[in-house]
């Protein structure tokens, strides 16, 4: 006897449902275990390209090469994981199928660019990079440029792949390491652009296109100043072809008296209004009085006060300016770890990066005797330039690693009269200028020596600053408190670090104090409570209050405040600070809270380098 026709039509059905479950089963299996060892191949060259960035960005481009070679071979073994004979059934499975797919593409085109990104960083040659017997070889640079290029386009081509093949098909664990990728590669992305803008402005500052002038500040944080100390010396370089010359040092009395008085200076507008009164217009005829240069360093803001230089040095006997730097004796130390000990030819006393701050901001000081303390500055000073410009320095990576700190916390700054090499100055921060409040909250301390004198070497700062924030409607209301200490003694050092010429007791620490803030300060006082009446300014999109006290040796003054306003914050609330680049580094409190008491940004410990702090920077320090 045969079926019913309906029963062995649905046998028949049942029976294609049987191999289609089996199919289906055995597509599963072999996805999964393509999958099981894709995975250990997409988190393991996720590992990889990482630990390559990571490198990238200490300047180690061989060993970014390897770490990008081992990230491709990763990423084409998960990609032939995936690809495998016994994956490609799942392309028939819905769900199964996009999971594949995703993957695939992920691996195959992130190998492929991840051994793109390797050849292209092992045809970069940066230690070709280097000054040699006064001579920078513009050549070399010409042959860097193509293959930094190469780099970013690589690391584009990286970001374009992880960006393109994000897909809610990738296993949680993948998606999550590609994304942690994707964000490095996106904080990589301005460095790449600025390493590209430097190799292609280099040629023009090294006078590719005729003879550049640069003037560098030697500036001392032994005597404060608003950039971080007086200028004791100075050196103009030239740049001609590559060919870099030393070709005059002088000290700062020296410009003060070749300046054909009345001197003028013009601007930046905001920087005469806080400082003309300091020598710049109080002159004859609103011009400067005589020793304009003692003071040129009292602005926190290098490019107006680059600006300023750059006026007055024509009108000391010097030519135009195309650029104007600062170091102070922290970046003299870095130099000399590169260049080697410098023996002061008058003393015989051997300087190196070990005793070197010790000497030029304390010991220095104690020859009473101003000439002969001036020329072992200049001595030092010259020294070490001309061996910076003879070569004696290692490969360029090294020299960015000792100076991007210094640069980092305002003790080395550069301004160019071009608007783009000031704007890569900019973005390197090198530029020395005002943090951008941008709308939001900020606070600093500025201190200028007002006594003449070296007391800023026991200088110590703490600014305490504690406030409430309603984040919807930006209303801001805080105290600000700044307290000063005084380890100086008050006697047993020469006069020129412990006297001054106003009159005060020795010891004592005149200071000209500014308070900088983005809201305006009210109840300013001064120890146990007695009123000051600040004078008020801008500066940078910061209002300053300024005023003089004094410290007593081993004294101690606290100077508080009252701060209430309205910020746009238009991203949320944020707080910038700028702590001075002085020899005793600046302490900070920042507590700041919501209407709710909930804690939004907390930070206490030293600070050196000017931050922009946001929600969620808790013990950042």
């Amino acid at each position: 006897a045969t079926a019913p026709p309906a029963m062995s039509t649905a046998l028949r059905v049942s029976a294609r449902r049987r191999r289609r479950a089996g199919l289906a089963v055995l597509a599963l299996v072999g996805f999964a275990v393509a999958a099981f060892g894709a995975q250990d191949g997409l988190v393991d060259g996720n590992r990889a390209a990482r630990a390559g960035i990571e490198q990238v960005n200490d300047g180690n481009y061989l060993e970014a090469a390897d770490r990008f070679d081992e990230a491709a071979a990763q990423f084409a073994d998960a990609d032939g994981s995936l690809s495998a004979v016994w994956t490609q059934p799942a392309r028939l499975l819905p769900v199964v199928a996009q999971h594949r797919a995703a993957g695939a593409d992920l691996a195959q085109t992130a190998a492929e660019a991840s051994a793109d990104l390797a050849a292209a960083l092992r045809s970069v040659n940066v230690d070709d990079l280097r000054i040699l017997n006064g001579r920078f070889d513009l050549g070399s640079l010409a042959l860097v440029e193509q293959p930094f290029l190469d780099v970013q386009a690589s690391f584009d081509q990286l970001r374009a792949t992880i960006g393109d093949v994000e897909s809610p098909w990738l296993i949680e664990p993948v998606q999550d390491r590609l994304d942690a990728l994707a964000v490095e590669l996106d904080d990589i992305e301005p460095t790449l652009a600025n390493a590209v803008d430097a190799v292609q402005l280099a040629p023009q500052l090294l006078g590719a296109d005729g003879e550049r002038t640069y003037f560098l500040a030697f500036t001392t944080p032994a005597e404060a100043r608003g950039l971080g100390g007086f200028m004791g010396n100075y050196a103009v370089i030239t740049a001609d072809d590559g060919a870099l010359q030393l070709v005059d040092f002088g000290r700062t009395g020296d410009l003060n008296r070749a300046l054909d008085l009345p001197g003028t200076v013009s601007g930046p507008d905001e920087w005469l209004d806080r400082y003309g009164q300091y020598g710049f217009t109080s002159g004859p005829n609103g011009g400067t009085e005589r020793f304009p240069w003692s003071n040129v360093t009292i602005s926190p803001d290098f490019p107006s006060t680059a600006e300023v230089i750059s006026e007055l040095y024509t009108q000391s006997g010097g030519t135009e300016l195309d650029g104007v730097f600062a170091m102070d004796p922290y970046v003299l130390r870095e130099l000399m770890q590169l260049t080697g000990p410098v023996t002061v030819a008058d003393t015989g006393e051997q300087l190196n990066a070990n005793n070197v701050l010790d000497f030029l901001l304390v010991e220095q000081y104690e020859i009473d005797a101003t000439d002969d303390r001036v020329d072992l500055l200049e001595d030092v000073s010259r020294e070490v330039v001309q061996r910076v410009l003879r070569g004696d320095l290692p490969g360029p990576v090294q020299v960015a690693d000792a100076l991007s700190p210094m640069a980092a916390q305002g003790r080395l700054v550069g301004w160019s009269a071009d608007p783009d090499e000031q704007d890569l100055f900019e973005r390197v921060r090198l530029a020395g200028g005002l943090p951008d409040l941008a709308g939001g909250d900020g606070v600093a301390l500025v201190v200028t020596n007002a006594g003449a004198n070296k007391l800023d070497v026991y200088l110590e700062r703490t600014l305490d600053y504690a406030a409430v924030v309603d984040q919807r409607s930006g209303q801001v209301t805080g105290e600000l408190t700044v307290t000063l200490h005084n380890q100086a003694p008050s006697d047993g050092l020469p006069n020129g670090v412990i006297g001054n010429y106003r009159g005060d007791a020795r010891g004592t620490n005149r200071i000209l104090v500014s308070l900088y803030t983005a809201l305006p300060l009210d109840e300013v006082t001064v120890g146990d409570g007695e009123a000051v009446n600040p004078q008020l300014g801008t500066e940078g999109g910061w209002i300053t209050n300024s005023f003089f006290v004094g410290v007593p040796p081993g004294g101690t003054i606290d100077i508080t405040a009252t701060v209430a306003g309205v910020l746009a914050i238009p991203d949320g609330y944020t707080l910038a600070t700028r702590p001075q680049p002085l020899v005793i580094p600046e302490t900070q409190r920042l507590r700041v809270t919501d209407l709710d008491g909930k804690t939004l940004i907390d930070v206490d410990g030293t600070a050196e380098e000017p931050q922009v702090y946001s929600v969620g920077d808790i013990d950042a320090t």
